[in-house]
């Protein structure tokens, strides 16, 4: 099933990956590249996922290019619904409808149904429009069972300055087509009892309950500057806005409906209501990233800092250091630091007493947390055209445990629990 929070771990698990593949623009000049990649992540008592990324570049007449990846990955394992935990046993249906999950008390609500498997396809073609200036243009392809996104994209850079200044645009357009297991719901509506939906092919109109598909259109714009410093520093900075419009609900995503302060059973849920978000999102960020190479050794600090229209703000620190060893091996160190601010509308829970907002999710992805990111890299020649490369990363995630909010029974327990996850990479790169 595909999940909103899920697709930004696989964006994440993409990212990550493809810092291996590394840049098709460098490698087009240099001839032919075969580059191909592996990554396992496995959080703690959640999902696990696996990645495969093979890349091509081909240089052309005429200082043309091109460049193509193909992207395979698989997730499974439990994933959180939404629901906060209960003092008794919670029930809960599955997607499509005709089975139910069990959840005992004081633990949180996972969804152990969570499983799907995705391939993208990505293209780009390489311009030189004239002796300074690159024009570039490319499309993407993914899909899943139950959803399809397709982008075109196009990038032109010119350099100034006898080539030390470098200055580059680049947008993209994605039409994205969400066909939830089941049907999609009605924001704010009840999670039906197992059984009574019954298993659909999630295209067809649902009635009442729901409609079969939903689609979102999403557009990208990024500025960017690259200046060398000096013969040893180089400096990127770069502005990117993002506009989505359309569907932008987790179909799968559910908050309880609890009992107030004043009930008999304060905190208890008596209904599970699925996610509203509102229906456009617009992102900003503001990237800087510094390169110093020193006498063999390379450093790479970074800063981005993000804000959106859903009240979300967010800081990220990224640090690389490229330490060389003889024979041309190398060890690459890495910390990243990130903390972010709540949406506007991330609610740990309602309350049956109180009436329903306009929007609220209880995604903690939306929530306010922190985390941190170790990691280690270590790369060898294979022969004079081939190099290895195997890393690991450990990712740990933290966030209010017990919001001002909580009462009753939900003060007993963990409303964020904490996130662990390991990454290992795999790399090798070819050229012909």
């Amino acid at each position: 099933m595909q999940l909103s929070g899920n697709k930004k771990l696989r964006n994440t698990l993409t990212a990550v990956t493809a810092a291996l593949i590394g840049s098709s623009a460098v490698h087009a000049a240099e001839g032919d590249k075969l580059q191909s990649s592996l990554l396992i992540y496995s959080e703690t008592s959640r999902v696990k996922a696996g990645e495969a990324i093979v890349a091509y570049s081909h240089p052309l007449t005429n200082g043309r290019s091109v460049f193509g990846k193909i992207t395979f990955d698989a997730l499974t394992g439990p994933s959180p619904n939404g629901a906060a935990p209960s003092n008794g046993i919670q029930t809960f249906t599955r997607p499509s409808g005709s089975g139910s999950y069990d959840i005992q008390p004081g633990d949180s609500p996972l969804d152990d149904t969570f499983k799907d498997t995705r391939i993208s396809f990505d293209g780009s073609y390489n311009i030189p429009l004239d002796r300074v200036s690159t024009f570039n243009v490319g499309a993407h392809l993914s899909t899943e069972h139950d959803y399809t996104s397709l982008s075109a994209n196009f990038g032109i850079s010119r350099d100034f300055n006898r080539r030390n200044t470098t200055l580059s645009f680049s947008s993209s357009f994605a039409h994205d087509l969400v066909r939830p297991e089941g049907q999609s719901p009605t924001p704010f509506s009840s999670l039906p009892e197992p059984g009574t939906v019954g298993e659909n092919d999630g295209f067809e109109d649902e009635g009442d309950g729901g409609r079969g598909s939903e689609s979102k259109n999403v557009i990208d714009a990024v500025i960017g500057l690259t200046q060398v410093v000096d013969r040893m520093t180089l400096l990127r900075v770069n502005y990117s806005l993002t506009h989505a419009s359309g569907y932008l609900n987790d179909p799968y995503k559910i908050l309880s409906l609890v009992q107030d302060q004043n009930s008999a059973d304060p905190g208890e849920p008596v209904d599970y209501l699925y996610e509203s978000r509102p229906d456009k999102h617009t992102k900003h960020a503001v990237f800087g990233e510094l390169q110093r190479y020193i006498s063999g050794h390379v450093i790479n600090i970074s800063y981005r800092y993000f804000w959106d229209d859903w009240g979300i703000r967010s800081n990220t620190f990224d640090f690389h250091y490229r330490f060389p060893l003889p024979g041309n091996h190398a060890l690459e160190p890495h910390l990243r630091w990130y903390k972010q601010t709540e949406a506007d509308f991330y609610r740990s829970f309602l309350v049956d007493s109180s009436p329903l907002p306009t929007n609220a999710s209880a995604d903690y992805r939306l929530a306010p947390f922190h985390a941190i990111t170790v990691g280690l890299q270590y790369s060898l020649p294979l022969d004079q055209r081939t190099r290895f490369k195997v890393g690991g990363e450990y990712y740990h995630q933290s966030g209010d445990i017990s919001p001002p909010s909580n009462f009753g029974a939900l003060s007993r327990y963990d409303l964020f629990p904490k996130l662990d996850a390991v990454m290992v990479r795999l790399g090798i790169d070819y050229d012909f």
